[in-house]
């Protein structure tokens, strides 16, 4: 066998295959896009969430961005994205006064193969479905003994029917407003917690005396601030404390409800306690339903 052709042979195979590799051709090379839309909008004060974006059948598209109300529109700067090598007019950073045109601006936006398409952006103020004075409706808590066991039991209950003392929270309120935006759209505000007509919290105690408040007290019995996220739509009481608790929000259709689920994990089931204690001890998850 000639040892050193096979050698050279390999060598070639080699070479070849570092030299494709190392010629990765661009897949649109040749082509001209036509592609000639807004793909996000961002502002450099004030914004709420992220650009709504609706582009239409025919001319003429649009872009809709919320701020925080009573943010200046006077002099904003609009980071606008296009599609690919796709170009706008005015420029994207460009200094612009949407006050004096009712919040509203027109954008040229011109593809690589210089079709061209209107975009109105329009920047109006955000109507937080949180914000205002809510009641407390309902109180109940998800529980699960022996979870995955062939011999466990779980269930949801009101929380009331096994504390009496924590039907004092049932006439409570919480009042939310919102005050500002993070720089990634996302809201903060302040809360009240209202003690009701009776001026009471709830007890989250049972009537044999066990107290369970240190795991359905989540609610901060007094007044804060919230951070509201919206990539995960969670709810934060006094984000950057000890305080700190966070949870999922979830509004119905109307948004006149909204429940707020706490997660009161870990287990601290007693064997030898009441059917009621033990539920009440593995219970995972505890709510307040609100209604406005």
């Amino acid at each position: 066998m000639n040892t050193q052709k096979f050698s050279l042979l390999s060598l070639g195979a080699v070479l070849g295959l570092g030299y494709l590799s190392g010629c990765k051709q661009d897949p649109f090379e040749g082509i001209k896009s036509h592609e000639r839309a807004i793909t996000a909008v961002t502002l450099d004060k004030g914004q709420i969430g992220v650009a709504e974006i609706a582009r239409t059948v025919g001319d003429t598209s649009k872009v809709t961005v919320y701020v925080v109300k009573g943010t200046s529109l006077a002099q904003v700067t609009p980071i606008i994205t296009t599609s690919y090598k796709a170009s706008v007019s005015p420029g994207s950073g460009s200094l612009t006064d949407f006050a004096k045109t009712n919040g509203k601006a027109v954008y040229t936006v011109t593809s690589e193969s210089g079709e061209s398409r209107i975009w109105l952006v329009q920047i109006k103020d955000y109507q937080s479905d949180l914000d205002g004075v809510w009641r407390v409706n309902q109180l109940k808590f998800q529980y699960f003994i022996g979870e995955g066991q062939s011999w466990g039991w779980n269930g949801t209950k009101n929380l009331t029917d096994n504390m009496p003392d924590a039907s004092k929270e049932m006439d409570n309120t919480l009042q939310f407003t919102v005050t500002g935006a993070t720089a990634t759209g996302n809201l903060t505000g302040t809360f009240v917690h209202g003690a009701g007509t009776d001026g009471q919290f709830g007890d989250f105690k049972q009537a044999n005396g066990t107290d369970f408040n240190y795991k359905f007290r989540k609610l901060p019995r007094t007044s804060g601030t919230f951070l509201r996220d919206f990539t995960d739509n969670t709810l934060t009481f006094n984000p950057g404390t000890a305080q700190s608790k966070t949870m999922p929000l979830v509004f119905n259709a109307a948004k006149t409800m909204v429940q707020m689920q706490f997660d009161v994990r870990p287990y601290d089931i007693d064997w030898n306690g009441s059917g009621g204690k033990q539920e009440l001890g593995g219970a995972k998850y505890f709510w307040y339903m609100l209604q406005k």
